[in-house]
């Protein structure tokens, strides 16, 4: 644990963005075990004996931090150790991280017995391996880029005491683990193929002929013929600026993601070797075996996709965002019940997101974040998580964590039903999105465009009747007084969005020419609908499509209206990633229009697309 009396310390009293900072300090073992407990802003890698032992700091809240609790005890020797940290302060709001400051704090015990603690005696610098204050982003979720160089570190001077919270809490969940190196191999040009969609580090290994800069730029594939390196503002790419001789880098302060590496080299420069270090949450996967090649096959990359989604949290995709949203997660959540023995990883996730609920009761829309365009119908779905956490695990003390922060969210959602008897769509800055299909993602609001939104959308209100369901299931659990007039909202709905003569909803009131598969089948969730409806969500290829991220709703309303769909699900479900599997795909994909949708920054490699490792074991087709 960290010791009362470690401070939060830092380099200097004025830290800008990007900054990279180095810690030293010295100390005798001969003992058995030694312990090093350390919390960073933003990030930190530590040495012991120049040989690096812990990396990735669990990003928290301005109120509540996280300490990693390291046992260092084969990196050291008997007599005189060094240890060393460089901590790098990203100095900005992104998806994954709040900035509070720069600062770290840390404790090192020796056989149980404090041996030293960060302070304003401790001995600090500037890590000049790293290019400090780049400013060039990645992406607006990711942040900042970092650029190494054949610099130097040093500590030769105290360092100066900063304010941060005492409130510093054990990381929630396990450190990711290094796997071995995913080497590139040349495939064309100054191209390298690392062999299938992975998430790590890039390790470069250089020989130049004098200084040169060396631009590495990752990809998820090559449809352009060489790696999609810029995309809209977004700049895959770190720079490594080497000296004459060899040189190796390992950039362990950005995640990276693909499956293709390009280099940009000039002459004099060759690359030795080159390729990305995966890392990988800790799981036991569980034993699986299917009717069909093509079933083991869906499963199997169902599953490499789920890890490749998981890190210090659950991410959406780990090449554009590694950011952790609501209903992104809960997709990630539903199969990894039946993909993986342990469930320690979707409670930390649920009660993570709990701590950090915006003042006006809502979700944020990543986590931690703030100041998102939140999401209400993300919000809504909050509760089902929950729900499906405790049916699959039987934990009820989850509800101590989550039940104020769904109380609140329930409310809101209750206290906007209008005489209509419907909840009207949000204004913004909210974002009224449901998914990436039209007529079911409006704009994101921005301060320049303030948009009021004066209609009522289906699924918004489909989804408080479904979640609003299952939270009342949950308030008997809790001892809770909870209702609201569902049946009310039932005949509002049908006198709103239902189009009596051919049995199909609309979506939206503000232009009811969107009807989609995914309205009609949230509609039928609710017990909505006739057989005209569950038709038409099956066969009528009018209806919008539902995206990969939302099938599990398409598939469960018709499960819901005739349990004979099974079939159609299973098919669905070989046709849709069949597909992918045609197409390539290692990981499964974002939507089925690949890296060529959203202006081509479509990722090929999306957590919520790991659906059909419910469906599969829901059928009992799993062995």
């Amino acid at each position: 644990m960290i010791n009362k009396n470690a401070k939060w310390i830092w380099a200097n009293d004025n830290p800008q963005k990007n900054e990279y900072a180095y810690f030293e300090e010295k100390f005798n073992f001969s003992g058995k075990k030694a312990e090093f407990f350390i919390a960073a802003e933003t990030d930190y890698i530590l040495y012991v004996n120049g040989k690096q032992a812990a990396f990735a700091q669990f990003a928290g809240y301005p109120f509540e931090k996280y300490y990693d609790t390291i046992d260092i005890t084969k990196f050291c020797k008997a007599g005189e150790n060094t240890l060393s940290i460089t901590v790098r302060y990203e100095g900005l709001n992104s998806s994954t991280h709040i900035d509070d400051g720069a600062g770290v704090i840390y404790t090192l015990l020796l056989d149980g017995e404090t041996a030293l603690y960060s302070s304003e005696k401790t001995l600090c610098g500037y890590d000049n391996r790293y290019v400090q204050h780049v400013d060039r982003k990645i992406t607006g979720q990711l942040g900042f880029a970092s650029d190494m160089c054949c610099g130097e570190a040093a500590a030769n001077t105290p360092c100066v005491e900063v304010e941060k919270t005492r409130n510093i809490k054990p990381r929630p969940v396990k450190k990711a683990e290094l796997q071995p190196l995913a080497s590139g191999v040349l495939c064309k040009d100054n191209i390298y193929d690392v062999g299938r969609e992975t998430a790590g580090y890039l390790y470069i290994k250089l020989k130049s002929d004098g200084d040169s800069t060396v631009k590495v730029s990752y990809g998820q594939h090559l449809d352009d013929g060489c790696v999609r390196e810029e995309i809209g503002g977004r700049k895959f790419y770190l720079y490594f600026n080497t000296k004459a001789g060899v040189h190796e880098f390992a950039q362990y302060f950005v995640k990276v993601s693909g499956r293709y590496l390009q280099v940009d080299a000039p002459k004099g420069t060759e690359v030795l070797e080159i390729g990305i270090i995966p890392v990988l949450y800790p799981q036991i996967e569980k034993p699986y075996k299917l009717p069909t090649e093509l079933d083991n096959k869906i499963y199997e990359v169902c599953v490499r996709t789920l890890r490749l989604c998981m890190n210090l949290h659950y991410e959406d995709t780990p090449w554009r965002e590694q950011a952790l949203y609501v209903l992104d997660s809960r997709n990630q959540m539903l199969c990894g019940y039946y993909a993986f023995e342990e469930t320690e990883f979707q409670r930390a996730n649920i009660a993570f997101m709990a701590k950090g609920t915006r003042e006006d009761g809502f979700m944020e829309l990543t986590y931690p974040a703030v100041n998102t365009p939140a999401i209400p119908f993300f919000s809504v779905m909050y509760p089902v998580a929950v729900y499906e956490y405790i049916k699959h695990t039987g934990d009820k003390t989850i509800l101590s964590e989550t039940m104020p922060v769904m109380l609140k969210i329930m409310n809101n959602f209750k206290e906007k039903i209008d005489a209509t008897g419907l909840i009207k769509s949000f204004p913004a800055p909210y974002w009224n999105f449901y998914e990436w299909t039209d007529g079911s993602a409006d704009l994101i609001p921005s301060a320049k465009t303030i948009v009021p939104w004066e209609y009522y959308h289906l699924i918004l209100n489909c989804a408080f009747i479904y979640s609003g369901e299952m939270f009342c299931e949950l308030c008997k659990m809790a001892d809770t007084k909870w209702d609201a007039d569902f049946a009310a909202m039932r005949n509002a709905i049908d006198n709103t969005f239902l189009n009596k003569e051919t049995g199909i909803y609309h979506l939206r009131t503000d232009d009811t020419s969107y009807e989609s598969q995914l309205g009609n089948a949230f509609a039928l969730l609710i017990g909505l609908g006739d057989e005209r409806t569950v038709e038409a969500v099956k066969n009528d290829k009018s209806l919008i499509p539902t995206s990969l991220s939302m099938l599990t709703y398409l598939y469960d309303a018709l499960l819901k209206a005739d349990e004979n769909n099974k079939e159609y699900i299973i098919e669905d479900i070989r046709k849709q990633y069949g597909y992918m599997l045609k197409k390539g795909a290692t990981s499964f994909w974002e939507t089925i229009l690949a890296g060529d949708d959203f202006d081509n920054a479509g990722s090929l490699c999306h957590g919520w697309s790991a659906l059909p490792i419910y469906y599969y074991n829901l059928f009992s087709m799993v062995e």
